[in-house]
């Protein structure tokens, strides 16, 4: 566990904070077990485990990807404490490659301790001449905030999310176009966080802003309706309508939801009809949140009709 090893706040703390790194081999020392106090202080060695701790995530191995991590830590902190912090964007990667581990085997306060310490060395390396130190740093910040989200202390992840879209922001100055998934993203966080807090109309705002930019993506976009870029921009377009209408529906603002709930039904429906096997649940899960609602409005006839299509979907 890595609660209570690293000098920096509680998981609960409302403050980031940050770590020296110099501390780093201290701090770190329980992240080697007996098997591997043999591991030589290679750079080599060390970027091959660390690559193999990549592609084991994205593969979704969080087990896996966190003993390669791990291994791969060991041996940049003995590296950087000998060469003097040359080897600090490597301990960087590595702990936030461990956080998304943590964070995907659902160990939000252990995800939380290694994304201070990612941060920590990217602050360091923060420069206005850099655009890629400030990506990792905004990235990070984003991290943070998730483990914050998943506990629902949502003040906390609120102020990390705002951190982060103001960096994306900045970074829009170097490329309006490149940053604006990031800055969908950051508004998207935000709006989940806002409804947490049953902040319902701060919430549809962000959403909107979400739409706004995904509008725009989709109209700037010059390819086919179903080529991979656009099915992916229609597919975070129909969830946001699909998460605004839930939120009018929690509002009892039936008539907005079912505006929205319908939006996102037609494009879940178009992109179904290309691809049954990724988007027939999506809609499936759509015809069921419509009948639902209908059942609330009390159209009971809509709601059985939606019923049936959820029970028999049919592309």
């Amino acid at each position: 566990m890595l609660n209570g090893m690293l000098n920096s706040p509680s998981a609960d703390s409302d403050m980031t904070g940050s770590i020296a790194a110099t501390e780093v081999r201290t701090m770190f020392d329980f992240l080697k077990g007996k098997k591997d106090e043999e591991l030589k202080a290679d750079p080599e060695l060390a970027l091959s485990l660390s690559e193999d701790g990549d592609r084991l995530l994205e593969d979704n191995d969080a087990k896996k990807a966190e003993k390669q991590y791990k291994k791969a830590f060991d041996i940049y902190t003995q590296l950087n404490t000998s060469e003097h912090d040359k080897y600090k964007s490597q301990l960087a990667h590595c702990a936030s490659g461990l956080g998304s581990c943590y964070e995907i085997l659902e160990k939000y306060s252990e995800a939380y301790e290694l994304y201070l310490v990612a941060l920590d060395f990217y602050k360091e390396d923060i420069s206005d001449e850099k655009p890629e130190s400030i990506e990792l740093l905004a990235d990070t910040y984003c991290n943070v905030g998730d483990t914050f989200f998943f506990r629902n202390k949502y003040d906390n992840s609120e102020k990390e999310y705002k951190e982060a879209l103001d960096l994306y922001i900045k970074l829009a100055g170097f490329d309006s176009d490149k940053y604006l998934e990031n800055i969908a993203y950051c508004y998207d966080c935000l709006a989940k966080s806002s409804s947490g807090k049953e902040e319902y109309s701060r919430s549809i705002e962000y959403y909107e802003k979400v739409i706004e930019i995904y509008l725009k993506l989709i109209a700037d976009h010059n390819g086919s309706e179903f080529d991979e870029i656009s099915i992916d921009y229609n597919d975070e377009l129909a969830g946001v309508y699909g998460d605004i209408g839930y939120i009018y529906s929690c509002c009892k603002n039936y008539d907005d939801a079912e505006k929205y709930y319908l939006k996102a039904a037609d494009i879940f429906r178009k992109l179904a009809t290309n691809d049954p096997e990724t988007f027939a649940d999506s809609l499936a899960s759509q015809y069921e949140d419509l009948s639902a609602l209908y059942e609330d409005m009390g159209k009971q006839d809509l709601a059985k009709e939606y019923d049936k299509k959820y029970q028999n979907l049919d592309i």
